[in-house]
Formats: C-alpha cells, sequence, structure tokens
C-alpha cells in the first residue's frame, strides 16, 4: 500500500475517532481503555485474516498476530487465552427487535386487516408468549422482552391487561446497556458494508449518500420533516418484505440464516464543523448506507421547498 494511501487511512481514522473518542469521554473512559480495546479489536481483526487468508485451523496463530499487529506475543496470547474474542457480529438483532419485527409481519399475530393483533399474555395460540417463543426461541424470557418493549414504548398494556404493538421501531438511543449495544452494532455494521465496497468494487452493496453544505437554515424543520415522514413510508414498506414470514428461518434454523439490513440515518453537522465543507460543490453523490427516498419523493421535497421560501 503507498505512502499516499495510507496517510488518507489515517485521516479518515481521525475522522471516525472524533465522535467515538467525544462518546468515550461522556461515558467516562480514557485512552487507557480505547488502547485495551484497540488491542483485542486487533488481535480479533487479524486472527480471522489468518483463517480467511492463510488457511489456518480454528487454533489461531499467535506469532503470526503479534507480527502483523505489532502487538507482542504475551500480548497476543494473554487477549488469545481470555473470553474477549467472541464474535460480536453473530449475535444478530436484539431478541426484543425480533418479536417486535415479527409481531408486524407474521400474519400468526395479526388481526384481519393485517395489523398487528392485541394479543394475550400468554395462550395456546396467537399470544405474546407464542410470538416470543417463535422469533426469539426462548419462551422463558417472555417477561424480559416484554420489559424492554414498554419501556422504549413499543408496546403497550391495556387495562384487561392484553398488549398493544403501537410502534414498527425498537428504539434504544439511550444510556442503557441496550442503547449502547444498539450504537455498537449500528456503527459496526455501517463501517463494515463501506469497507465492503472498498475491497470488492464489483460486487458492491447499495450505498448512497447526499448532502447539501449550503443549506439555507429556514428550510431545515420543514426539510427535516418531509424526510423522515417519506423514509417511515419507505422503510415500512422495506421492513414488510425483508421480513416476510415465508423468507424468514424461524427456531432452531437459526443457525443456517445470514443477515441482510438497509440503513438510514439523517446527519446535520453544526456551523464550525462544516467551514471545511462549505467549499465544496451544493450537491454531493458520494455514497452511503441508504436513501431518503424516491426520485417522486425528492421532486416533492423541492416542490415543498419552493413553497416555503413564498
Amino acid at each position: 500500500m503507498s505512502e499516499s494511501v495510507k496517510f488518507a487511512v489515517r485521516l479518515a481514522v481521525l475522522r471516525i475517532l472524533d465522535p467515538l473518542v467525544k462518546w468515550l469521554l461522556q461515558a467516562g473512559l480514557g485512552v487507557g481503555d480505547l488502547m485495551s480495546l484497540v488491542k483485542v479489536a486487533y488481535v480479533r481483526a487479524a486472527r480471522e485474516q489468518g483463517l480467511e487468508s492463510h488457511g489456518e485451523s480454528q487454533r489461531a496463530n499467535a506469532s503470526r498476530i503479534a507480527v502483523v499487529s505489532g502487538l507482542t506475543r504475551a500480548e497476543v496470547a494473554n487477549i488469545l487465552s481470555g473470553d474477549q474474542l467472541e464474535n460480536p457480529h453473530r449475535r444478530g438483532r436484539q431478541r426484543a427487535e425480533r418479536v417486535l419485527s415479527g409481531w408486524w409481519n407474521d400474519p400468526a399475530f395479526q388481526d384481519s386487516a393485517g395489523r398487528p393483533g392485541i394479543l394475550q399474555l400468554r395462550g395456546a395460540k396467537g399470544s405474546f408468549a407464542g410470538l416470543v417463543d417463535r422469533y426469539s426461541g426462548e419462551r422463558s424470557r417472555v417477561a424480559t422482552i416484554l420489559s424492554e418493549l414498554l419501556r422504549v414504548k413499543a408496546v403497550r398494556k391495556l387495562a384487561d391487561g392484553r398488549l398493544q404493538a403501537i410502534s414498527r421501531t425498537y428504539a434504544t438511543t439511550r444510556w442503557s446497556a441496550e442503547g449502547i449495544g444498539s450504537l455498537g452494532e449500528e456503527l459496526g455494521e455501517h463501517c463494515a458494508a463501506l469497507l465492503h465496497n472498498l475491497n470488492h468494487p464489483e460486487r458492491r452493496l447499495y450505498a448512497r449518500r447526499i448532502v447539501n453544505t449550503r443549506l439555507d437554515p429556514r428550510y431545515l424543520p420543514m426539510l427535516l420533516r418531509d424526510m423522515e415522514q417519506q423514509s417511515e413510508t419507505l422503510t415500512d414498506s422495506m421492513d414488510d418484505a425483508l421480513n416476510d414470514p415465508q423468507q424468514t428461518l424461524k427456531g432452531k434454523r437459526d443457525g443456517d440464516a445470514t443477515s441482510l439490513g438497509l440503513a438510514l440515518y439523517l446527519f446535520q453537522v453544526r456551523d464550525e464543523e462544516s467551514q471545511e465543507a462549505r467549499v465544496q460543490p451544493k450537491r454531493s453523490g458520494r455514497r452511503d448506507l441508504g436513501r431518503a427516498g424516491s426520485k417522486d419523493g425528492i421532486r416533492d421535497l423541492r416542490r415543498s421547498a419552493r413553497a416555503w421560501s413564498k
């Protein structure tokens, strides 16, 4: 790899680290905590590289990992001997999220209009316990999963004790173990998808990023509202297709499953952080994990912007 490419990688890493380090500081973690985690990540990546490229057995080659990572052999051996190497990507969607998705997509738990049915907590058929059993595989976790869905206000308990799904989204953006785990999972997926596209341009994953670095702030509230509404419509439709029960493995077959997902998000940069970006052209065709709407939706946004300015 050329020095110019390595220099570009260093700059990119700094941009990734800026928000990450702010998050770590908020959590009260210092540079020593980060370095210990970085060492574990290097060993994980080097071990995976060995399995894929060198045909190594399940027993990792500590000497090779030490050479490619820059760690000492003692550090590598210590990490390999611990329990820190569990692959975080194999966890998949959280159980509560899988249960909620099944409620919205499985006809066995829907009413005659195709909406999520109002469920008894327990029962022989069509109960919340049955839903948990089907989509988490652990009937013993009914109370735990229900508590989590009630906490994030995705489910409501009615006066008669029955349960109603009120949100398709399992939103855990808060300082809790679940929220922090979700943040790490989403960032990891995002980086992995973009890295895949760097390494395999011939079979890219769909990714698109749109941005205006010189937006008139008068239009911001309207654009945020309209883009969120259109994104909700798009993602609800894709959720129905992606989580079609006929295409979803259940129960003990989970080990054979693969993961496919789409992530959309809005981002906003504060004025003092966007000075450099403002010298760029108004529109950018750079790519990201998702799309804010269809071509018709974008035309609607433009019409709305013109109406707003009048």
